[in-house]
């Protein structure tokens, strides 16, 4: 019995270390990187996220959680009646920009396509490689197609005026996260590409979830956060993870052997 409480110890101390661990340690992607502080929290509690290595004085989303494609999301682009403004570099009227806003948003970068259907006539877009908030096109009438990986904003202009269309409509398809977390007053990196933000946590059952910043340029970085059931202080837990450290050192020493000379 003295063994397998022993081996239930040392197997739960050794889980709840490689916990911490994951939750310490930032995961980068791309060229930012970002921190958490605390790495562990409740639902309804917030959390700093610093950012460095981002584009300058850029706007900055925050998701949380799992990655969720969508696909062929349908917006139908009713603001057709614009007044053209001149494009110096094609040396012509352009109208527009005619596009829509997804749905769900962060998106992530380099996962964004889209299809036009202008009464019949269709053209197809999609991220750079890599990414950086415009979009190529197969399309010899667009002019500046883009996205807004932030805000979930996409559109392009046209050499040509659409005011005589009856129903032209868009399809779009790409990757956003589960929770958006962006604080409501927005988040802009500095000169240096550097941001920090408070988030909230979700209600959202406890474990370890993805934090994902992403800039209008298409930078981003993760780091992992675990939540911790309600009720549950960060006090509490920092106790509990100091106590399984000493109980898992105890435990893997190894054994002194006695001598019988």
């Amino acid at each position: 019995m003295q063994q397998k409480t022993k081996a239930y110890t040392i197997g739960f101390a050794a889980l709840l270390m490689v916990s911490i661990i994951l939750a310490v340690a930032p995961m980068a992607s791309a060229a930012g990187a970002i921190t958490l502080n605390p790495t562990m929290q409740m639902p309804g509690s917030d959390v700093s996220v610093s950012g460095t290595g981002f584009g300058a004085t850029k706007t900055v989303g925050i998701g949380l959680g799992a990655e969720v494609t969508v696909t062929d999301e349908m917006h139908a682009i009713t603001d057709l009646v614009t007044d053209p403004v001149y494009d110096e570099d094609l040396g012509a009227d352009t109208y527009g920009p005619f596009g829509g806003t997804t749905d769900h948003y962060p998106i992530k970068p380099g996962s964004f396509t889209a299809f036009y259907d202008v009464d019949g006539t269709t053209s197809n877009y999609w991220d750079k490689d890599p990414p950086d908030g415009t979009l190529e096109s197969d399309s010899a009438y667009a002019v500046d197609p883009r996205v807004n990986y932030v805000n979930g904003t996409f559109g392009r202009r046209s050499t040509a005026d659409w005011s005589g269309f009856s129903a032209p409509y868009v399809l779009v398809n790409y990757t956003y996260y589960t929770y958006n977390v962006t604080p409501a007053a927005g988040v802009t990196t500095d000169g240096s590409g550097v941001f920090t933000a408070s988030i909230t946590v979700p209600s959202v059952a406890d474990g370890d979830y993805t934090i994902t910043a992403i800039d209008t340029a298409g930078n981003m970085a993760t780091a992992t956060l675990n939540v911790v059931p309600e009720g549950l202080t960060l006090g509490v837990m920092l106790a509990l993870s100091t106590i399984a450290v000493i109980v898992s050192t105890r435990y893997f020493r190894k054994p002194k052997i006695k001598s019988y000379n």
